[in-house]
């Protein structure tokens, strides 16, 4: 299937987890994919293998944190491809040394999350969309978490950007929907990106897998597919929308998993 035959893709945040997956994806399906990342070198690497196999990928550096950067790698893929069709801002990140609950969060890390997680997608998009309206029209897949949807014990200055991105999407689908240019939002829940997989111990990977409603937990590819379909014209009628990838876990009362072990004993 070649869904993406003679389009331009920008991924940011491409040389690694969810982004690369999704730049893998795209180039899989006939794009023409720039993968922007913040470590050059690897994203050249990414590139390089991806060339090997037959597709068309290029690489360029990308600071999350700086306007100019943002601008700067939309106009880059401007000019190598000719033009661009998809934007997915997959770029994003979060210290959880600093940002804990609101009593105890550092408020110094506000403009440094806030100017990664969300301006940059602000930027990018602003930037790509007067191209995409002047070609008749474009997709933007903005990645967001459900981090934006729901609250959590620490995190919070994230969860917010992650709000602010699932907003971005909307404003910006209402605003130039007319023009022919779908924005859409993925709000992933727990991933086994290689950060991740680094990070989590296996008893949290346990408590993960024991909510969530499939019977394994997420890895990049899922959320590739679900950033794929939503940029495709397969879904040229979804317009506005964040679509929930957690393996089901935010679908059910949070009590479920305790009641089914309290009827096991029979409620005792």
């Amino acid at each position: 299937m070649k869904r993406f035959d003679n389009k331009a893709v920008l991924v940011t945040g491409g040389a690694g987890g969810i982004g690369l997956a999704t730049a893998e994806r795209m180039a899989a399906e006939g794009a023409s994919v720039m993968i922007a990342d913040y470590n050059l070198e690897r994203a050249r690497e990414q590139a390089a293998r991806l060339n090997a196999g037959g597709c068309r990928t290029e690489a360029v550096f990308f600071d999350g944190g700086d306007v100019q950067s943002a601008v700067d790698i939309v106009r880059e893929t401007v000019r190598r491809f000719g033009t661009i069709d998809v934007l997915v801002n997959n770029v994003g990140g979060n210290d959880l040394h600093r940002d804990l609950d609101i009593v105890n969060l550092d408020i110094d890390y506000f403009d440094t999350i806030f100017h990664i997680n969300l301006r940059s997608q602000i930027v990018t998009s602003k930037e790509a969309l007067p191209t995409m309206m002047a070609k008749g029209g474009g997709a933007i897949v903005n990645v967001a978490s459900m981090s934006g949807l729901l609250g959590d014990f620490r995190g919070s200055m994230y969860g917010m950007t992650k709000a602010g991105v699932i907003s971005l999407t909307r404003y910006i689908a209402t605003q130039y929907g007319k023009q022919g240019v779908r924005c859409n939002a993925v709000a992933p829940g727990l991933v086994m990106t290689p950060a991740a997989t680094g990070a989590l111990p296996d008893n949290l990977r346990e408590i993960f897998l024991r909510q969530n409603a499939v019977h394994y937990l997420g890895e990049a590819a899922d959320i590739a597919g679900t950033i794929a379909f939503l940029a495709s014209d397969d879904a040229r009628y979804i317009s506005g929308q964040t679509i929930t990838a957690d393996g089901g876990m935010s679908c059910h009362n949070p009590t479920v998993q305790d009641i089914i072990e309290l009827s096991k004993t029979g409620g005792k």
